[in-house]
């Protein structure tokens, strides 16, 4: 999880995340390990979020619904919901907006325009496996199945 990208293990798939999915992921799972509110300050520490990055992270998170955060004095962020109703997909989705192909892998051209390329079908299955597999993995489970992301927080 803390590498560049998601290993998808039974589908043997590598899904590429931006800089900020990959923030929002480790702000969520972090979260979801400590159990309570933290500071933002704390946050970006604890987790390895750059501080300048955080807040922008963390207002997507909440307007997504996965993360509540408080101002001021006693403020911080906390989990909008219990880790096991928050699947890989709300995060994933939150933090890049929602998946599609856009961008035709045999043609410099949007994918749609003109007729399908031979790679179109392969392609559009693979996006729904990844999307039924992060859609079908909680925090949760991911915290479970995944020893670095049981890890405590390395300064």
């Amino acid at each position: 999880m803390y590498g560049d990208g998601v290993f998808l293990k039974g589908l043997g798939l590598h899904l590429e995340l931006s800089s900020e999915g990959r923030y929002a992921l480790r702000a969520l799972v972090y979260l979801a390990r400590l159990g309570e509110q933290a500071t933002a300050d704390r946050i970006s520490v604890e987790a390895r979020i750059p501080r300048r990055l955080l807040a922008r992270i963390l207002a997507d998170l909440s307007r997504a619904g996965l993360v509540e955060s408080g101002q001021g004095r006693g403020g911080g962020s906390r989990l909008a919901r219990p880790a096991a109703e928050i699947t890989l997909r709300d995060a994933v989705e939150a933090a890049e907006g929602p998946f599609g192909v856009t961008r035709c892998i045999m043609h410099n051209r949007a994918c749609g325009e003109g007729t399908l390329c031979a790679l179109h079908a392969a392609w559009e299955r693979g996006q729904q496996a990844i999307l039924e597999y992060l859609g079908n993995q909680t925090l949760d489970e991911f915290i479970e199945h995944n020893p670095l992301a049981r890890l405590p927080p390395q300064p």
